[in-house]
């Protein structure tokens, strides 16, 4: 592997230090400087033309993101660190971009370096990154969510989503417009990440978009979605589901 070159941008010395020690001891990478600074960084960075950067999402001066709005284009890989703040950290989700949560562990940075070593030229990147920045908006509900196959990466509203079913460790969404999407992810992972926006597990195999819930047949318990979409209600989830029928203004 020929070598790449990596800038740090970290605000908290010990962090800094215990990053470089690791970037060292992994071989085939030069450290092109660091800075503590948000403006500081960008100038030394368009300067030096890392491959990739090393950058804390919560900098004494801004954050990453108002970091990032600093320039025209991004044409370097990150490796985002991070305190806990659910927010942000929904973002990193929703926009299937990886991130190390501090304190990371040695084993957890030698892999994103393993990870972006390998994507260092790699295309695509962009349209991930551009749903991060958008769905990063202090404190809201991410808006947007890749779902990523092996021949696509797709950006898709939220709100467009009626529903994913389960296919073994596959789920199939399908969206507003008829559009099918197969993601090579099990159902339970997606349900993780949208419990929290209006998305519930009517069945084992289905989790469905509540915002798109236009009846439910009692005869044959199911619930409708958009008038003509049936699904199969769980007898153990009919109960949560009429409470959020009956509640609905």
């Amino acid at each position: 592997m020929s070598s790449i070159s990596c800038f740090i941008v970290e605000d908290d010395v010990q962090a800094y230090e215990y990053a470089y020690s690791i970037i060292k001891n992994y071989g085939d990478i030069n450290v092109l400087g660091t800075s503590d600074s948000i403006h500081e960084a960008a100038q030394l960075i368009q300067q030096t033309n890392p491959d990739f950067i090393i950058l804390d999402v919560f900098l004494t001066d801004g954050t990453a993101f108002d970091f990032l709005a600093l320039f025209p284009k991004i044409d370097f890989k990150i490796i985002f660190t991070t305190s806990f703040a659910k927010y942000a950290i929904d973002a990193f989700k929703f926009s299937a971009m990886d991130y190390l949560l501090k304190p990371y562990s040695q084993q957890e940075l030698t892999s994103a370096l393993d990870k972006v070593s390998q994507d260092i030229h790699k295309e695509n990147y962009q349209l991930q990154l551009q749903t991060l920045l958008q769905n990063y908006s202090h404190n809201e509900a991410p808006k947007k969510i890749v779902l990523r196959n092996a021949d696509t990466i797709n950006i898709v509203d939220i709100k467009d989503i009626l529903y994913a079913k389960s296919d073994n460790n596959y789920t199939t969404f399908l969206l507003t417009d008829e559009k099918e999407i197969l993601v090579s992810k099990p159902l339970k992972s997606f349900d993780e990440k949208l419990s929290s926006l209006n998305f519930f597990r009517v069945h084992q195999s289905f989790l469905i978009n509540l915002i798109h819930v236009s009846a439910f047949n009692k005869r044959t318990e199911e619930v409708v979605l958009k008038q003509k979409h049936t699904i199969p209600v769980a007898q153990s989830k009919k109960r949560n589901l009429m409470d959020y029928i009956e509640n609905q203004n």
